[in-house]
């Protein structure tokens, strides 16, 4: 019996041992990497979108009414000032041309025989055969054929604009957009949509735009009291295409529109980019990138930063290694792996690094300190 007791109270000893155990690893807090800030130098690339427009961009648009007769190019193609692009067709006009042609040859008829009448009663008048009164009637007579002879010139001239009309050729050197017209398809001087587009694109212009408070702060970056002196000292610029291909020249930024957008607040750049090969289109989309030199910033590893509804948090640490949700501001800008933060976070605050799913604000945690960013 004293056996069975005694075994009894060593199982209670154990159970009592393994739960006190088990209750202390339940107590210690899990493990997270952390990292203490500091203030540092950065160069990183600011980001913008941006739309390419070409040096030279036409609409081409029909001034008359009428089917298209031909289409002398393709969507693409790149076509000389001058060169044909649409054929109208010109039947009507062509009459038109003959019809006026006949009403001046008429108009010319009636005037020469009025100028004859004159001559004939200025005659007379002088003889004293006729009074005055006839003369000035005959002179009058001429006056008005002599008009009516000239607006049948301007009609004609008129007609013949039209007929000129019915073949379109490109204004400018250049690459043709889309053709929403084909051959068939009636146009009209008030289509909403042109036949097409031509635009020059030997160079390309990439337009982005910047807020007042952004336009501050970019322009005191770099040197020089005048801004023409600034866009001097202006780095050269990177363009990403809409696939995430970086274009292989570099820009260089132009000019800046001297009127804030009354509706946006923000400043529109120019800046120009080489485009030989034609790799560029009027009218993409790209993300423009320019290097900045950040002093003193606070860069925060972007596996330590998580966003919810468009706002970013990371996670501080208090000296009692309890864990903080705390909102951050960021800029428009990143290196390859961290933030560059404006405000929530300064030099000395430490930030957990990893394993954010599973914390909540006020956990305590076991913090392993890193020397290295994360």
């Amino acid at each position: 019996m004293k056996k069975i007791i005694a075994i009894l109270f060593a199982g209670t000893l154990l159970i009592v041992s393994c739960n006190t155990k088990n209750t202390e690893q339940a107590e210690q807090p899990k493990e997270y990497p952390i990292l203490t800030l500091k203030a540092q130098n950065a160069s990183v690339s600011v980001e913008y979108p941006t739309t390419l427009e070409g040096e030279q961009t036409v609409e081409i648009r029909s001034k008359i009414d009428g089917y298209i007769e031909k289409v002398y190019v393709e969507e693409g193609s790149a076509v000389a000032k001058g060169q044909a692009l649409f054929k109208i067709d010109a039947n009507s006009y062509l009459q038109e041309v003959n019809n006026k042609k006949a009403a001046v040859l008429a108009a010319e008829a009636s005037l020469e025989t009025a100028v004859i009448q004159t001559r004939r009663t200025a005659a007379l008048a002088e003889k004293k055969i006729i009074n005055t009164y006839e003369l000035t009637s005959a002179k009058n007579i001429e006056r008005v054929k002599r008009a009516e002879l000239s607006q049948a010139n301007a009609d004609l001239s008129a007609a013949k604009s039209k007929l000129a009309f019915t073949n379109i050729v490109s204004p400018i050197n250049g690459v043709v957009g889309s053709l929403p017209y084909k051959m068939g398809s009636l146009v009209s001087s008030a289509a909403p949509d042109p036949l097409t587009t031509v635009a020059n694109t030997k160079q390309v212009y990439a337009y982005f735009s910047l807020s007042q408070q952004q336009l501050n702060s970019f322009l005191s970056q770099y040197s020089g009291n005048q801004l023409k002196d600034k866009f001097k000292s202006m780095p050269e610029v990177s363009l990403v295409t809409a696939d995430g291909e970086t274009y292989s020249s570099k820009g260089k930024i132009q000019t800046l529109s001297g009127v804030l957008n009354a509706s946006t607040g923000s400043a529109n750049f120019k800046a120009v980019f080489p485009n030989p090969e034609g790799k560029l289109w009027s009218g993409a989309s790209a993300t423009i990138t320019i290097p900045t030199q950040f002093q003193d910033a606070i860069l925060v590893p972007k596996k330590a930063v998580f966003e919810m509804q468009g706002r970013f948090f990371v996670f501080t640490t208090d000296a009692k290694n309890v864990v903080h949700n705390t909102e951050i501001k960021i800029r428009n800008t990143a290196t390859e792996k961290e933030y560059v933060v404006t405000e929530g976070v300064k030099a000395g605050d430490t930030i957990v690094t990893d394993g954010l799913g599973d914390l909540r604000d006020g956990v305590k945690i076991t913090p392993i300190v890193s020397s290295s960013k994360i």
